[in-house]
C-alpha cells in the first residue's frame, strides 16, 4: 500500500509539472558533447528526472546533448560566472583550473573503473575539489564513465614501435597528448565531429576512442583495426558554478549530489556491462580486434608522467588509494 501511495504521489507530481503547475525556483542546464541517443545521455535524464522528484518540481535539470550550447570552455567560464550552466567534462579540462586533476587522463593512471572510484575516495581528490570550488567550480559528481580507450586505424598495430609516425587523434589536452606521444603515435587535435571525415580523407591515420563513441559514429565505416589497448578508463565530471550551488538550500544540495553520483555510478554499470556486446558489433560491422601486450605500452606511458612531473605523485596516490 505504501508502494502505491508513493507511485501515486509521483505520477500526480509529474502530471502537475508537465502542465506547468508549478514554477521551479532553481533551474540547471547541463551541456554535453554526448547524442541524445547515448548511454550517458540516458544516466543524466535519470539524475535529472531524480532531481525534479525530490525537490518537488523545485530544482528542473534539463539535458542540451549534442553541444547545443556551445563549446565545453565557454560553457565553463558561464558556469564559473555564475549562470545556471552544468558542464559534463572530464579532468582534462579541469586540469587548466587545477592541474594536478588531469593526471585522470593520463594513459593507464587506473586500470578499471572500481580503482577510479577508489582514487575520488582519497584526500588527494578532495583536495583538487577543493582547490576546483576556490576557482568558482563545483563537481557535482565524477562518476560518470564512458568505457577505456584504444587505438583504431587502418592497419593492425600490436606494439608501441608500430606507432611510430601514425598521426592520431587527441581531444587535445595535455595529458592526453603526453600520453599518446610516449606510446609512440603522434597527437594531433581535432574535434570528435571531424574524425570520421580526417580519417576517410586520410588527413589522420587513426584515432584513440572508446567503445561507445566508435559504434555511435559507425567508425567502422574508415577503421579497419582495433588495438585493444584500453590506455585511458574515461571518467567523466558533471560541474556547475559555485555561485549557483550556493543558493541552493542544503537539502537541495544533499539531493543534487547524491542524484548526480548515484546515476553517474549505475550509469557507469550498465556501460561496464554493454562493452561485449559493442566489440561484437564493430566486429560484426568489419572490425578485427588486436589483443596487444598491455604491459609494453605501459612501460611505454611510463615517459608521460616524468614529462609532466607526475611519477611521484602517481605512486603516493595508489598507496593512498590501496590500488
Amino acid at each position: 500500500m505504501k508502494k502505491f501511495l508513493v507511485a501515486a504521489m509521483a505520477l500526480v507530481l509529474s502530471v502537475a509539472l508537465c502542465s506547468g503547475a508549478f514554477a521551479a525556483s532553481f533551474e540547471l542546464k547541463v551541456s554535453t558533447t554526448q547524442t541524445e541517443t547515448s548511454m550517458i545521455y540516458a544516466g543524466l535524464k535519470a539524475a535529472a528526472d531524480e532531481i525534479l522528484l525530490k525537490t518537488g518540481g523545485d530544482v528542473k535539470v534539463s539535458i542540451y546533448p549534442s553541444s547545443q550550447l556551445g563549446g565545453e570552455e565557454d560553457m565553463i567560464d558561464q558556469a564559473i560566472a555564475g549562470i545556471g550552466i552544468a558542464v559534463l567534462t572530464d579532468a582534462g579540462r579541469l586540469s587548466n583550473y587545477v592541474r594536478d586533476i588531469g593526471i585522470f587522463n593520463m594513459a593507464y593512471f587506473v586500470d578499471n573503473y572500481d580503482d577510479g572510484l577508489k582514487v575520488m575516495a582519497t584526500d588527494t581528490f578532495k583536495k583538487w575539489t577543493n582547490e576546483l570550488v576556490d576557482q568558482g567550480i563545483r563537481i557535482l559528481c565524477f562518476t560518470y564513465y564512458d568505457g577505456a580507450r584504444s587505438f583504431m586505424q587502418n592497419k593492425e598495430i600490436n606494439t608501441p614501435a608500430e606507432l611510430k609516425g601514425v598521426v592520431t587523434r587527441t581531444p587535445g589536452a595535455a595529458p592526453y597528448n603526453a600520453s599518446i606521444k610516449a606510446m609512440g603515435a603522434t597527437p594531433y587535435n581535432i574535434a570528435w565531429s571531424e574524425v570520421y571525415n580526417a580519417i576517410q580523407t586520410k588527413m589522420i591515420d587513426a584515432c584513440e576512442v572508446q567503445y561507445t563513441s566508435a559504434v555511435s559514429s559507425h567508425l567502422y565505416e574508415v577503421c579497419k583495426f582495433v588495438s585493444k589497448t584500453e590506455h585511458i578508463n574515461l571518467f567523466n565530471t558533471v560541474i556547475c558554478g559555485e555561485a549557483w550551488f550556493r543558493k541552493l538550500p542544503d537539502n537541495y544540495k544533499k539531493i543534487v549530489l547524491d542524484a548526480f553520483y548515484n546515476n553517474g555510478v549505475a550509469n557507469a554499470r550498465s556501460i561496464e556491462a554493454a562493452q561485449a556486446d559493442m566489440e561484437k558489433t564493430l566486429v560484426d560491422n568489419g572490425m578485427t580486434i588486436t589483443k596487444v601486450d598491455k604491459e609494453l605500452f605501459k612501460n611505454a606511458a611510463k615517459a608521460a608522467y616524468e614529462e609532466l612531473g607526475w611519477t611521484a605523485l602517481r605512486g603516493a596516490i595508489y598507496k593512498e588509494a590501496g590500488i
